[in-house]
């Protein structure tokens, strides 16, 4: 991929994530805050257990997110580009609890903390645009993590013990206002 098909892809992907109605100005000063990056298959992006001090934008190629437990390295699942990882981990700095490494070649943006600051200071509706875009796609994430928790119980209904423990804990999630 040339150079300008690059900028053009990360160009839509931006486009793709952030609202419709964000001025272009401040569209280019998020893209001028994020830097590019080349990775090799293989390539560990993020590390459970350890910091993580940037927003990814996975501009092409994929990547597989993994969590070792109890000495085994378990897929959790797949992205494929356009797609972006590691806000929760940039937004709490909290060590990672899964590992996300090129599965293929990868063509990406990053967004580090001095960059985020820079940005909310002096384009703070790109900042805000970005943060937007990224509790939209956690949003997402998460009702896709409900659906599938709500499809695996309704598949395994004859251990009433769990069905009734993912039931009282999505109750407290989205009806008790002191859970956060």
């Amino acid at each position: 991929m040339s150079k300008d098909e690059w900028i053009a892809v990360a160009e839509e992907l931006l486009v793709s994530l952030l609202p419709d109605e964000i001025d272009p100005a401040d569209r280019q000063a998020l893209f001028e805050a994020l830097n590019p990056l080349s990775a090799r298959a293989g390539t560990a992006f993020i590390e459970q257990g350890h910091t993580n001090d940037r927003l990814w934008f996975l501009v092409e190629g994929s990547a597989k997110i993994e969590r070792a437990s109890q000495g085994k390295v378990l897929p959790v699942a797949d992205l494929s580009a356009p797609g972006i990882f590691g806000a929760t981990t940039f937004f709490r700095p909290t060590p990672a609890t899964v590992t996300i490494r090129a599965s293929s070649d990868a063509q990406l943006l990053t967004l580090d903390h001095p960059a985020h600051e820079r940005l909310r200071r002096q384009a703070p509706k790109a900042a805000e645009a970005l943060a937007l875009a990224t509790v939209t796609v956690l949003a997402e994430r998460f009702d896709l993590l409900d659906h599938r928790m709500t499809e695996f119980m309704s598949q395994h209904t004859d251990d009433q013990v769990k069905s009734n423990e993912w039931a009282r804990f999505r109750a407290r999630l989205f009806g008790d206002p002191n859970i956060i």
